[in-house]
């Protein structure tokens, strides 16, 4: 299971990047802009009249779920079981991502998009948390399969 969730997370991230940099006609810019107030393209959304409704589940409920996949990292990375080391992993992460946007011209630095983008993983996160708790699809089996000490099978 890590072995395919590897992989799975390394093309992710790969077509997200794309998307985040490429996608819709993106063309880098000599005009660079950033959005540091907390919540204002998330009002614009909610309380805009004319905002159509792909636009508005593409901006907010994109932002959120695209990035829920990264909260299962503790399937690889077993000291991102934890909430604190993946939050501060993820923020920084997608705060370096923001400003590469903002410095290459290749889209919007928004500060509502680190929070979406972190709320999603966090979502992800505890849905892991959550199967794992449960044994959904027998988790901890696989989770559980190596002993990463002396790295050879454990004998059930």
């Amino acid at each position: 299971m890590k072995r395919y969730f590897a992989v799975f997370i390394a093309l992710y991230t790969i077509v997200l990047l794309y998307m985040m940099f490429y996608a819709s006609g993106r063309e880098p810019s000599e005009i660079s802009y950033i959005q540091h107030k907390p919540f204002i393209t998330i009002q614009h959304f909610f309380n805009d009249n004319n905002i159509d409704n792909q636009a508005f589940i593409v901006n907010i409920f994109g932002n959120i779920f695209l990035f829920s996949p990264f909260g299962w990292l503790g399937i690889i990375i077993k000291k991102f079981n934890r909430f604190v080391p993946i939050t501060l992993f993820f923020l920084f992460a997608i705060s370096t991502i923001e400003s590469i946007q903002y410095f290459t011209g290749r889209g919007v630095a928004d500060v509502d998009d680190v929070f979406l983008n972190t709320l999603g993983m966090l979502i992800g996160f505890f849905l892991f948390k959550y199967a794992n708790w449960k044994n959904i699809a027998n988790i901890k089996i696989h989770l559980d399969l190596y002993d990463e000490k002396i790295k050879v099978p454990k004998i059930m």
